[in-house]
């Protein structure tokens, strides 16, 4: 079956060849069967020809116009009904071009308030967006304000692209704002570590200059709520403190004359060990952060100050060892790296994914809208659909990737 516009070429022709070859002869049967005047009736030929290809070539174009109608709207259905919010913005004006549900629904403000806004309404930034050389970021963060007042951070992604003649950018915004929070705790959490580190610093300068009377030094070290290990010169352990018995399970006479490295397990990473007897040995005394396991067998993480204790002759005599428990700071920080690295690699992959569906998309539309041959139609209709369902897989698959992250 023959199917438009060759359809309408081809009935046109046929038309055309048998109204030229039978109308003479038609107005000449007309004229004398009628009486009418053969110069009115090749009038009358004419005027009837004119309506009827007329008539065919509106009702062709007609199709032709529903058929583009009818992309768009596929396309204008897969943007406003994306589950992740979008917007597009006039790169020049800052006014919004679309605005998607699921952006409705994320901030709050209408279909109608965004279109009274421009793009740069909704942020806390002083950046300015006007010009060229500002309003174009391919990911960055930003605050941005609900209709409630409520702030939140958003990893932005940006692209830039012609969209019915304009300089418009699409934006893809994802709300890290518990991510950020995170960060933040964590950050606390740092300051917290540093100044009880600050303090254990006091405590060994008060368990240094308490050593000359045992006693004294029993005293001091019973109240200090951190692991206490004293050392001989070789390594071997002289003395623990209540804390350490109490944590590890371990008491004073299990493990006096043994080496610390009787508490290393299947996770203890040998090399820092190794380290720190190495620089004991050059009279070094750095602080290490290593795996230790309790007698239940139960793993920790321990950050341990080593302080030497010398005699009157600039001996070492002992080494103290304070011992403090990080091993929740050890959980949040590779919990945080792990949503850090994967919204890194998430943000970078999709944002060049994204791009290409929907630059072809807006490419062939556009095709669309130069061209009257319906053969030429149907194939970048077909185009269409092909991009909007890789499209639409992508985008799925940016809100998975998000829940998992958030889960994690």
């Amino acid at each position: 079956m023959i199917k438009s516009p060759l359809k309408y070429v081809y009935l046109y022709i046929f038309i055309g060849i048998c109204w030229i070859l039978t109308s003479d002869q038609l107005v000449t049967w007309l004229a004398e069967s009628t009486g009418f005047k053969p110069a009115v009736l090749q009038a009358g030929k004419g005027v009837f020809f004119v309506l009827f290809t007329g008539a065919l070539l509106y009702f062709g174009a007609q199709r032709q116009q529903k058929q583009l109608s009818q992309s768009e709207k596929e396309y204008k259905s897969l943007f406003y009904s994306n589950p992740t919010p979008l917007w597009i913005y006039d790169q020049q004006t800052l006014e919004f071009i679309g605005v998607n549900d699921a952006a409705i629904h994320a901030y709050g403000y209408s279909r109608k308030e965004f279109t009274q806004m421009t793009a740069g309404d909704h942020r806390l930034s002083d950046e300015p967006l006007k010009g060229t050389s500002h309003s174009y970021h391919e990911s960055t963060s930003r605050q941005h304000i609900k209709k409630n007042g409520e702030t939140i951070t958003v990893l932005i992604t940006s692209y830039k692209f012609h969209f019915k003649g304009r300089e418009a950018v699409m934006v893809m915004p994802v709300d890290i704002t518990a991510t950020i929070l995170q960060e933040q705790k964590l950050q606390h959490a740092f300051q917290t570590e540093k100044d009880l580190r600050e303090q254990l610093q006091e405590n060994m300068h008060i368990i240094s200059t308490s050593l000359e009377e045992k006693r004294k030094l029993a005293e001091v070290v019973a109240r200090i709520n951190n692991m206490v290990v004293i050392t001989d010169p070789y390594g071997m352990i002289a003395w623990v403190n209540q804390a350490f018995e109490n944590f590890t399970g371990y008491s004073l006479t299990e493990v006096i004359g043994r080496t610390p490295d009787f508490l290393h397990g299947p996770d203890t990473d040998p090399s820092t060990q190794a380290y720190l007897m190495e620089s004991l040995q050059r009279n070094e005394f750095p602080v290490i952060e290593i795996i230790n396991y309790t007698k239940s067998g139960h793993q920790y993480w321990v950050e341990i100050s080593i302080s030497p204790v010398y005699n009157e002759n600039g001996v070492i005599e002992q080494y103290i060892s304070i011992q403090n428990i990080i091993t929740d700071r050890k959980a949040r920080e590779n919990k945080f790296a792990r949503q850090n690295e994967a919204l890194r690699k998430l943000a970078w992959t999709h944002s060049h994914a994204l791009r290409k569906p929907v630059a072809s998309i807006l490419g062939l539309v556009e095709l669309c809208q130069t061209t009257n041959h319906d053969e030429q139609i149907k194939e970048l209709n077909a185009m269409i659909g092909i991009c909007s369902r890789e499209l639409d897989y992508v985008v799925k698959q940016i809100s998975q990737e998000i829940n998992t992250i958030e889960r994690s």
